[in-house]
């Protein structure tokens, strides 16, 4: 694995609060956006996506089949490339990471998960988002 990862505990606050947050959410799936934009031409394919389920979810993703993955990835283009052409636009890859999300927060529920996370992941993100509010 070539990202730093590291073990968090998080719960589904940590994770609706981060997106509750506007202005610190937005800004993540921005540089997210960036970082999968692998051509830089502000659409985000499904290869793209692909390569970059670690920087989204928990490392559990590791352990799904391809075909679940290529299912996965299937559902991600059906609900939310709205134009049929294979790629996300910003705006549809941040519905599709406030609707991923809030569906990993409301899996969390109320108790503390330990999860290993890519520095750079989301999930991440949420974890550091809530540190640094205290």
């Amino acid at each position: 694995m070539s990202q730093k990862t590291s073990v968090a505990v998080l719960n589904e606050s940590t994770v609706n609060d981060f997106v509750q947050d506007s202005d610190a959410f937005e800004k993540c799936v921005d540089e997210q956006f960036k970082m999968f934009d692998s051509k830089g031409n502000g659409a985000v394919s499904r290869a793209d996506i692909r390569r970059g389920y670690g920087r989204l979810m928990a490392l559990e993703y590791e352990k799904q089949s391809e075909e679940e993955i290529n299912s996965l990835n299937d559902s991600i283009f059906e609900r939310f490339d709205e134009e049929r052409n294979g790629t996300l636009s910003r705006e549809q890859f941040r519905r599709f990471m406030k609707e991923m999300m809030l569906a990993m927060a409301r899996s969390f529920g109320d108790v503390p998960v330990q999860v290993a996370l890519e520095h750079d992941s989301m999930l991440m993100k949420a974890v550091e988002h809530e540190l640094s509010r205290g």
